[in-house]
């Protein structure tokens, strides 16, 4: 195909945008997505113009060489996306209410109290819950408004390569997060109960719960992200919170349902606990071969283990400050879940949106416009200036009334209202606001830096929302 001339580049106002072509001689054979809007945004744009509006939908939309075009149902406002994210957001905080619950109850349960070093392994298994199904839930959103998953043999396709990626990032991030709690243990006032019985016990209760849970929210994931399409909604928006609603319940409640079967049989079957957990590691060799087979797993496969595992390693050291903080503090721990998650799951979601804006619209190694110091600056984060800062706002905005009827629900069902204290809720508040504030900036800034670096930013810009 030709090139187009200079005088049939089109402007905002042509009145014919039918015959777009590919600019200065390009084929389109072998073109990406991103390579073909980034050359019509370099021709038909402004130099410094940021491409968010209406003008640039349509051409992207009508250029008949955009293979995954963005096909929304309706415009997405800001009410629509208040009301989506917001009831999301709901349901996500009463599931980690619940889960804070549900660990308050089980710190007294013989499980917790006989394997103390489990306590160290809460927080990275809730983390890895979190940052594998946000990333999930952030791929499929992408994968969707790039018109990824419009037909039955892609869904299935991206199903199977999915739960593999997910599965094969589970077992080896779990394995390692009980290696670290063991040595913690190990080095700690009471290493002298250090046994293999005790270790293996304590791997192989750790992986089995990574692998089970990831299949079952994965699952979900795909199966709410094929439903939010097919109801009109914008998976971005609704999908990664959703992620934590049954999540944090399901990953603890697991690891306490294998860890007390686990714990009680350990002294007699430590040859099959060995056998078990070597399979389970085989077998993460497998789920990578299976994801490797999948061109839009295959580079996450590469890409996703640096920021995977440095959250392990912070949520690890997360989890020793809970640990001791329970033994002075009994119900500091159901808050722990809730206070974790609401701002991961804000952050996220905007997360999300950025990478399909991106991914859409932009070309690694370049930005789409601007120079990389404005997007350091904290101040343009919330001006309302473009409609990234006003989601950014709105997601603030929704955490202040989320935790504090997180906060009353807690004191009303488990603590009670007689040790309410003014104090308490209102540095709550503000540790959470604050806490959403440098997620927010902290994300925006990592993103645009992935994205200049030419780094797959979809997995380490999420995964690092759980930081």
């Amino acid at each position: 195909m030709g090139s187009s001339s200079a005088d049939s580049t089109p402007t905002p106002d042509s009145p014919n945008m039918e015959f777009l072509q590919i600019p200065n001689g390009q084929k389109n054979d072998g073109l990406k997505h991103s390579d073909t809007s980034m050359s019509i945004v370099s021709n038909t744009v402004p130099i410094g113009w940021f491409p968010d509006s209406d003008y640039l939908l349509k051409i992207v939309q009508q250029n008949p060489f955009w293979r995954s075009k963005p096909d929304p149902t309706k415009p997405e406002t800001k009410k629509s996306f208040t009301i989506e994210t917001g009831i999301a957001f709901f349901f996500a905080g009463l599931g980690m209410a619940c889960a804070g619950l549900l660990l308050s109850h089980a710190q007294n349960w013989s499980f917790l109290t006989q394997m103390e070093e489990a306590f160290v392994l809460i927080p990275p298994l809730l983390g890895l819950k979190g940052n594998l199904e946000m990333t999930l839930a952030s791929r499929l959103g992408t994968w969707t408004n790039l018109g990824l998953l419009k037909t039955k043999k892609q869904q299935l396709k991206i199903f199977i390569s999915s739960v593999a990626l997910d599965q094969a990032q589970a077992i080896i991030v779990a394995f390692l997060a009980a290696i670290i709690a063991s040595g913690l243990y190990k080095l700690g006032a009471n290493g002298g109960d250090f046994t293999w019985h005790r270790v293996v016990a304590l791997h192989l209760a750790s992986v089995v719960t990574g692998s089970a849970t990831s299949f079952m929210l994965s699952t979900l994931m795909v199966a709410i992200t094929l439903l939010a399409n097919r109801c009109g909604v914008n998976p971005d928006n609704i999908t990664t919170p959703l992620a934590g609603t049954t999540g944090d319940t399901i990953t603890l409640g697991f690891f306490i349902f294998f860890g007390t079967l686990i714990n009680n049989g350990k002294e007699h079957n430590l040859v099959l606990y060995c056998i078990l957990l070597g399979v389970f590691l085989l077998s993460s060799l497998f789920w990578m071969f299976v994801t490797s087979k999948n061109p839009l797993t295959r580079q996450v496969l590469k890409s996703g283990w640096v920021s995977i595992l440095t959250a392990m390693v912070i949520s690890t050291g997360g989890g020793v400050i809970m640990q001791n903080a329970i033994k002075k503090y009994p119900d500091v721990g159901t808050f722990q879940p809730v206070i974790n998650g609401v701002g991961g799951n804000l952050v996220a979601v905007q997360s999300s949106r950025i990478s399909t804006y991106l991914h859409q619209f932009g070309i690694y190694g370049q930005l789409p416009a601007n120079r990389l110091l404005t997007y350091l600056n904290p101040i343009r984060t919330f001006s309302c200036q473009e409609s990234e800062s006003i989601i950014a706002l709105i997601l603030l905005l929704m955490c202040i009334p989320g935790h504090m009827i997180f906060l009353v629900l807690i004191f009303a069902i488990h603590i009670g209202f007689s040790t309410w204290n003014w104090m308490f809720f209102g540095l709550y508040l503000v540790i959470g606001v604050v806490q959403v504030i440098f997620f927010r900036f902290k994300k925006r800034k990592r993103r645009k830096i992935l994205k200049k670096r030419s780094f797959s930013g979809k997995i380490d810009f999420v995964v690092m929302s759980g930081l």
